[in-house]
């Protein structure tokens, strides 16, 4: 096992980048009882540099998430009677994905049955790198394996309960031994696994980073969608890092827990996850490698 320490920097954005050219996401999920999630992903993605970002969702609730996120193109997806996504969007969700570079799947989905079936059913049908979170880990608890037939990048966000879960164990089995237990999920998924938490684990099963930033003012409900559109972002512009999925992961975890540290840096309570998806611009700006353009253009 290769620990790594520091995460990769950033590349410039070239002087000749736009909108559609630094990563573009799409952003599926959100239910009647829960249209922020959705809304908070995109919020990360875009925060985290991604130029486009559409929302997909039930229809019932896509005015309310057009309202909360304007930066971002929304789209209404078939629906249960409870308002979550129907067996139908999954074809439709699926065509839509091909325009996109990256795709976070789950936030605030919900768990009606028929919900969680497209969402197993998007898992493992969409070809485009895939963040999957929330509703979308809790559908696949009961065929985690359906993610290793998968040939784009993915990556897994659970907390402990989350990963405990997937793993049919004990949330406090996976806090016993941590690396143990993220190093089983990418076994049983074949993803890039990242274990929330106090010292958040990423690892591919050879490579692990454990982020040494981020505290408690992040137990902030919204948080980890945040996250997930982070990590969309970060997938989606993948030349900024690379090009190595398990590399934007680490960069996007630190950036985020970077963001939290500093606007906790005179408090440990009261952040919102809107807060930190405003603070990560700041978190970004010293992640930027060497070669930044001096000169500015305008859009």
């Amino acid at each position: 096992m290769r620990r790594i320490e520091t995460p990769p920097r950033l590349a410039p954005r070239p002087l000749l980048a736009h909108k559609a050219s630094v990563g573009t996401v799409l952003v599926v999920g959100g239910s009647r009882d829960m249209c922020g999630a959705p809304a908070l992903a995109a919020l990360g993605a875009l925060r985290a540099g991604a130029g486009l970002v559409r929302i997909a969702v039930p229809r019932s609730v896509q005015g309310v998430v057009a309202a909360m996120r304007p930066e971002a193109t929304t789209a209404g997806l078939s629906e249960t009677r409870s308002g979550s996504l129907a067996r139908p969007a999954v074809a439709t969700v699926a065509r839509m994905a091909e325009s996109w570079d990256a795709v976070v799947l789950g936030p605030g989905a919900g768990r009606a049955t028929a919900t969680q079936g497209a969402l197993r059913d998007l898992a493992a049908g969409i070809a485009r790198p895939l963040v999957l979170d929330a509703d979308a880990l809790f559908a696949l608890a009961s065929d985690p394996g359906k993610l290793a037939k998968r040939s784009a990048a993915t990556v897994v966000t659970p907390h402990e309960g989350e990963a405990a879960r997937l793993l049919a164990t004990r949330s406090a089995d996976v806090r016993a031994d941590r690396e143990a237990a993220a190093l089983e999920l990418v076994g049983k998924t074949g993803a890039i696994v990242v274990l929330k938490g106090p010292g958040t684990i990423v690892t591919d099963g050879d490579r692990m980073f454990t982020c040494g930033r981020g505290g408690p003012w992040l137990a902030s409900g919204g948080t980890g969608d945040v996250l997930a559109g982070v990590v969309g972002a970060f997938l989606a512009g993948l030349p900024a890092t690379g090009g190595d999925a398990f590399g934007a992961a680490c960069a996007a975890v630190d950036v985020h827990a970077a963001a939290g540290d500093a606007w906790a840096r005179d408090v440990d309570r009261g952040l919102l996850a809107s807060d930190l998806a405003h603070a990560l611009p700041r978190a970004l700006a010293g992640r930027v490698g060497k070669g930044r353009a001096n000169r500015k253009t305008t859009r």
